[in-house]
């Protein structure tokens, strides 16, 4: 049987604790810069050039996943999509 840190190599979506996490593609109308990042959790920060962002990133559950969106809201940054990409082994 494979301990949890042989189980962390091989999939890097699970940190070090061992808690799975989702990664999310959040996509609002408006931009900051990758400044921000840090403020929300460490989600990248792509700019487009139609005005629009995507913020990408390990979100660890639900909760934090409303946190981040409530902070986006705070911002009045319009939510456009909003998409929880599955990895595939």
């Amino acid at each position: 049987m494979a301990n949890k840190a042989d189980e962390n190599k091989r999939n890097p979506s699970i940190p070090a604790t061992g808690a799975q996490t989702d990664f999310y593609e959040i996509r609002v109308k408006g931009q900051l810069d990758e400044s921000w990042s840090d403020w929300l959790e460490g989600l990248e920060v792509m700019l487009l050039e139609n005005g629009e962002m995507i913020l990408s990133g390990h979100i660890g559950d639900q909760a934090a996943l409303m946190g981040t969106l409530n902070k986006l809201y705070g911002l009045n940054l319009a939510l456009l999509s909003l998409t929880n990409i599955n990895f595939k082994k």
